[in-house]
C-alpha cells in the first residue's frame, strides 16, 4: 500500500471516532458544567484572594501600630538587649499566634531574634546584612516568605515577614536615616491555617517547590492557587486553595462516565493507528532522517528494492549523496586555487609596485644627490669666502640650508629603496632605547606618555646605530600623530625565535630580537594598512608631512636585513614590531669624532673621473685650494691616456661609481695596473650592495657618500693617503 493512501485511510479512521466522542461529550453535559463553574469560579476567586489578603492585615498592623516603638529606639542605640527580652517573651505572647521578631541595627546587624515557638532556625536572620537596608528601607511594602524546617517528620512550615525601618517618634516626614529596622514573621503550617480558614468544604495546603504533588479536587472541585515569594521575588511555593460543589460533582460524574467511555475506544483506536504508523510511515521515515542526518547513504539499502514512494526516495537520496561529493570535491579544489592564485597575484603586484617605486625613487635620488653636492659644496665655499661679510654670507648659508634639507630628502628615499650607505657596527638596541627616551619625550610632548621595556636579553644586533635611533623617531612621530588627545607610546624590545611554527614574512629562521612600538591612537583599517609604506602616502592634510616616515623605516629595517609586521585596528591602537637577526660579540663603540683635516704638504697628486661636470669641478676646486696636484676627466679611458702619456704618477683616485663608459671598479683595476701603489676613494650615492653589483668586492677602497661639504672631502682624502681605516 502507498503511503499517501495509508495516511489518508488512517487520518480518516481517526477523525471519525475522534468527531463522534466530541458530538457526544458535547451533547451530554459540557455545555452544562462549563456554564456552572464559569459563574461560580469567579466568585469563589475573589473570596479567596480577600481571605488572604485579610491574614496579612495581622502583621501589618502589628508592625504599624507597635506601641514600643520610642523604647525600642533607646534600646537599639544603648544595644540594650534587656528591653528586647523584656518586651516580647512568651508571657507577652502568650496566646498569640506563632510569630517571630527580627530587630536590626541600622548596619543590617542583627540585633535581637525571638519567636513564641521552640524553632532554632528563627533565632538567625532571615535576611543577609547587605540586604537589610535594601528591602526594608525601599518606599514599597516589604513582603516575603521562607520555607521553615519542622521537627514533626514530613510535616512542613512556612514564615510570612512584613517588616518596616525604625525611626524616632518626632520623625513624622522621615527626613533622618531610620535608627535600626523591625521584621515581622508569622508561622504558618496546615493546622495554623485550617484554623483561620472560614467553615465550609473549602480546603488549603501550603505546596513548596520540591513537592511534586498539588492538591487533587477531582473533576468537579475549583482550584486557586497564590504563589509565594523569597526576598529576591523567586517562588518558593504556592498556597493552593480547592473547594468542592455537589453540582459540579455530579456534572462531573455524568461527564465522567462519557468520558471514560470514549477514552477506552479511543485507547483502542489509537493502538491500532500507531502501529499501522510505525510500521507504513514512522519506521522508514527515521531511516531517511537517520540517512541525511549521519550522510550515509547505506542506511537506506533494505528500501531500494521496493516499489512504493520510500524506495523511489531511498534511490533519490542516495544519488543526491554521489552528485553531491562530487561537486564539493569539485568546488573545494577550485575554491583553493582560486585562492592561492588570488594571493600569488596581490603577493606579486604588491612586490613588483614596491620595488618598483624603490627603483624609481633610489635613482631619482641619486642624480639629485648629484645636484646637491655641487649645490652644498658652493655654498659652503661661498661661506667661507664670506666668512668676514656677514651680509654676504646670508645667502649661501641659506643656499646650503636648503640643500641639508634636501639632501634628507633624499636619504630618506634612498633608505626607503635600501640604497643608502650605512655604517653598521654591533649595538645593544636596549641602550639606543634608554639613551633615546627623554629626547624621544621632547619630540613628542608630554601628553603622551612613554613606557620603555627593555626586557630583550643579550639584545646585540648589527645595524647603523644612527639609522635605527631614526627608526625609534619616525615610528614615535607617526604614533604622536595618531593620539592628538594624547596616550601611552610603549616601546619594548624581546628575543624572539622565527621557525616553522612562528614564521615572519621574508625572514629566513633564526634567532631574532624584536623591537615592538605600540600606541593607543586611533589605529588603521585594511586599506591603510596595505599602504604605509610607499613613499610620499599620508593619511595627514597638506603640508603637515612628506610621507616618506615609515617608507623610511621600512627601507632601513630592510636593509638591515630584518622584517617589519604591522598590528592595527581602526579605533584600536596600532603595534610596529620589528625583527633585527640577534649578533653575538662584544658592542662596539662611537667613532671619535675627527680633528680638521690637514692640507697636503707634499703635493699629491690626485686623479679625479666624474661624469657629473658640476660635482668634477667642485671636488678639483676644493682639493687644488688643498695644495694637491689634480687632473680630471669624465671618462674612464680618457684618465688611461692622461697617465700614459703624461707619465704622471698619481697618489689616488677619486671615481664615480656608475659611469656611461666603464664603472668606477674598472676604472680602478686599470688604474692599478698602471700605479700600483695609488689609492682608490669612491663617491657615490649608492649602497655596498650596489657597488658590490658593480664588481667591487674584490677591491680595497673607501666610500664618500653624497652629497658632500669641502671639509667632508678635503678630511676624507687625507684619512685616505695617510692610511686610515
Amino acid at each position: 500500500m502507498r503511503v499517501r493512501t495509508t495516511i489518508f485511510l488512517l487520518m480518516l479512521l481517526a477523525a471519525t471516532a475522534f468527531v463522534a466522542g466530541l458530538f457526544q461529550l458535547k451533547r451530554a453535559e459540557a455545555d452544562k458544567l462549563e456554564a456552572a463553574t464559569a459563574a461560580m469560579r469567579g466568585v469563589w476567586k475573589n473570596s479567596v484572594r480577600a481571605f488572604w489578603r485579610n491574614q496579612g492585615r495581622v502583621l501589618q498592623k502589628m508592625i504599624e501600630d507597635m506601641p514600643v516603638r520610642e523604647g525600642l529606639v533607646g534600646a537599639l542605640l544603648d544595644n540594650n538587649k534587656k528591653w528586647a527580652e523584656d518586651t516580647w517573651n512568651d508571657r507577652t505572647l502568650a496566646g498569640s499566634a506563632p510569630f517571630a521578631f527580627w530587630v536590626y541595627h541600622r548596619d543590617g546587624s542583627l540585633f535581637y531574634a525571638y519567636a513564641n515557638t521552640p524553632q532554632d532556625e528563627l533565632k538567625n536572620s532571615p535576611l543577609p546584612p547587605d540586604a537589610v537596608e535594601k528591602m526594608v528601607g525601599r518606599d514599597r511594602p516589604l513582603l516575603f516568605y521562607f520555607p521553615l524546617k519542622s521537627n514533626i517528620p514530613g510535616k512542613r512550615r512556612l514564615v510570612e515577614v512584613q517588616g518596616v525601618p525604625i525611626r524616632q517618634s518626632w520623625d513624622h516626614r522621615q527626613e533622618t536615616p531610620p535608627e535600626g529596622y523591625f521584621l515581622a514573621g508569622r508561622i504558618w503550617d496546615d493546622e495554623e491555617l485550617a484554623r483561620v480558614l472560614p467553615p465550609g468544604r473549602g480546603q488549603a495546603q501550603f505546596v513548596f517547590q520540591d513537592q511534586s504533588a498539588p492538591l487533587d479536587s477531582g473533576s468537579s472541585g475549583m482550584q486557586y492557587a497564590i504563589p509565594l515569594s523569597d526576598r529576591l521575588g523567586q517562588e518558593v511555593g504556592l498556597l493552593q486553595f480547592t473547594n468542592e460543589n455537589g453540582q459540579l460533582e455530579e456534572l462531573g460524574r455524568r461527564s465522567e462516565r462519557i468520558f471514560q467511555t470514549l477514552l477506552v475506544g479511543a485507547l483502542a483506536l489509537f493502538v491500532v493507528l500507531l502501529l499501522l504508523l510505525e510500521s507504513a510511515v514512522v519506521h522508514p521515515l527515521r531511516r531517511v532522517i537517520k540517512s541525511l542526518h549521519t550522510e550515509n547513504p547505506s542506511l537506506l539499502e533494505p528500501m531500494r528494492g521496493q516499489d512504493g514512494e520510500f524506495g523511489e526516495l531511498a534511490r533519490l537520496i542516495q544519488l543526491f549523496f554521489q552528485q553531491r561529493a562530487e561537486l564539493v570535491r569539485e568546488m573545494n579544489e577550485h575554491a583553493a586555487a582560486e585562492k592561492a592564485l588570488h594571493e600569488s597575484e596581490e603577493m606579486l603586484r604588491h612586490s613588483q609596485k614596491m620595488e618598483a617605486v624603490g627603483r624609481l625613487a633610489g635613482g631619482v635620488a641619486h642624480d639629485f644627490n648629484n645636484l646637491l653636492t655641487a649645490i652644498i659644496g658652493y655654498a659652503a665655499l661661498l661661506r667661507q669666502r664670506f666668512a668676514d661679510n656677514p651680509a654676504a654670507c646670508q645667502p649661501a648659508e641659506l643656499i646650503h640650508q636648503a640643500g641639508e634639507q634636501a639632501a634628507g630628502l633624499t636619504r630618506q628615499l634612498l633608505a626607503f629603496s635600501r640604497k643608502q650607505l650605512l655604517q653598521p657596527k654591533v649595538i645593544d638596541l636596549n641602550a639606543i632605547i634608554i639613551n633615546l627616551h627623554r629626547l624621544l619625550q621632547r619630540i613628542i610632548g608630554e601628553h603622551i606618555e612613554i613606557v620603555a621595556q627593555p626586557d630583550a636579553a643579550d639584545p646585540c644586533v648589527k645595524a647603523d646605530p644612527g639609522q635605527i635611533e631614526q627608526v625609534i623617531v619616525n615610528l614615535g612621530v607617526n604614533a604622536r600623530d595618531a593620539m592628538p588627545r594624547g596616550g601611552r607610546l610603549g616601546i619594548r624590545t624581546r628575543n624572539v625565535v622565527v621557525d616553522a611554527a612562528h614564521p615572519v614574512p621574508d625572514l629566513a629562521p633564526g634567532d631574532y630580537v624584536a623591537l615592538e612600538v605600540t600606541d593607543t591612537g586611533e589605529g588603521m583599517d585594511a586599506e591603510t594598512k596595505a599602504r604605509i609604506f610607499e613613499p610620499f602616502f599620508t593619511t595627514k592634510g597638506p603640508g603637515k608631512g612628506t610621507g616618506l616616515g615609515l617608507a623610511t623605516v621600512y627601507g632601513i629595517v630592510r636593509q638591515s636585513h630584518g622584517g617589519i609586521v604591522v598590528e592595527s585596528e581602526r579605533g584600536r591602537g596600532s603595534t610596529f614590531r620589528i625583527y633585527l637577526p640577534k649578533v653575538e660579540g662584544p658592542v662596539e663603540t662611537a667613532a671619535i669624532v675627527p680633528a680638521p683635516a690637514r692640507t697636503s704638504d707634499r703635493g699629491e697628486s690626485v686623479l679625479v673621473v666624474e661624469d657629473e661636470e658640476m660635482v668634477r669641478v667642485l671636488v678639483c676646486d676644493i682639493l687644488q685650494h688643498q695644495g694637491y696636484r689634480v687632473l680630471a676627466t669624465d671618462r674612464g679611458s680618457e684618465a688611461f691616456r692622461m697617465l700614459r702619456e703624461e707619465k704622471v704618477t698619481i697618489h689616488l683616485l677619486i671615481s664615480d661609481v656608475v659611469m656611461p663608459e666603464m664603472n668606477g671598479a674598472v676604472v680602478a683595476q686599470r688604474v692599478h695596473e698602471i700605479c700600483p701603489r695609488a689609492r682608490v676613494l669612491f663617491v657615490s650615492g649608492y649602497s655596498e650592495n650596489d657597488m658590490a653589483d658593480q664588481g667591487l668586492e674584490a677591491l680595497a677602497f673607501q666610500v664618500l657618500q653624497k652629497p658632500f661639504t669641502p671639509d667632508a672631502l678635503v678630511r676624507k682624502v687625507r684619512e685616505v693617503l695617510d692610511g686610515v681605516d
